[in-house]
């Protein structure tokens, strides 16, 4: 097993950006991932910190090389959760970023699918209260468009690495159609020849999007 904070820094530092390339290469479009849940403020101070500044590392150090790539740099989560300066970084890097043209690659940061749905539903209930929507004209693609998500395809496969077999809230709205791996090896074990592996699995499956 990993140290903690060894493995955080590790995930960081070697294992992020090389699915991303990878995942680039193949032609996949979009990849997330998820670095912070909204219920992870329960975890000793000391990692929490430890994360913190692993983030603002994150965006001094590796999103101007993303940028470089050609890569698109997004952000789900309450970000008025995070602290300021962090806050600020996502900001200009998804600013930065905003025209590139080549792999989306979000940070799932602060996140969580019940956190998410709660603040889409008070977006919406703020126009409602304003007039600007009726009741009846909720539809699903309304309740999407609120999203942290909004503009993005929803997922094709969602991985969750360490044999854990739940999703945590992880999309939940948006999840409905997706598949699911569950590898057993943790994340800072994920190398592109894992990730090359879950996607051959992946492109065996019959996918019936509901039907029969």
């Amino acid at each position: 097993g990993w140290d903690v904070l060894k493995g955080h820094k590790y995930a960081i530092d070697e294992v992020f950006e090389p699915l991303a390339d990878h995942a680039a290469k193949l032609g996949i479009g979009y990849i997330t991932f998820w670095v912070f849940s909204t219920e992870n403020w329960d975890r000793e101070k000391r990692e929490i910190a430890a994360l913190m500044n692993l983030f603002r590392k994150v965006f001094d150090e590796k999103v101007p090389r993303l940028h470089e790539k050609n890569y698109r740099i997004k952000h789900i989560g309450n970000l008025a959760g995070l602290p300021e300066d962090i806050q600020k970084r996502i900001i200009d890097g998804v600013e930065l970023t905003k025209a590139n043209t080549g792999l989306t690659l979000t940070f799932a940061m602060n996140y969580g699918g019940q956190d998410e749905l709660e603040r889409a539903i008070q977006k919406i209930a703020e126009k409602v209260i304003a007039g600007k929507l009726k009741p009846e004209q909720i539809t699903k693609k309304v309740i999407a468009e609120h999203l942290d998500t909004a503009g993005m395809p929803e997922p094709d496969l969602i991985v969750r690495t360490s044999g854990e077999q739940r999703l945590s809230g992880f999309m939940s709205w948006q999840s409905n159609y997706a598949e699911f791996s569950f590898p057993e090896f943790s994340f800072p074990e994920f190398t592109p020849e894992k990730l090359a592996e879950v996607l051959a699995d992946f492109a065996k499956r019959d996918r019936r999007f509901g039907g029969k």
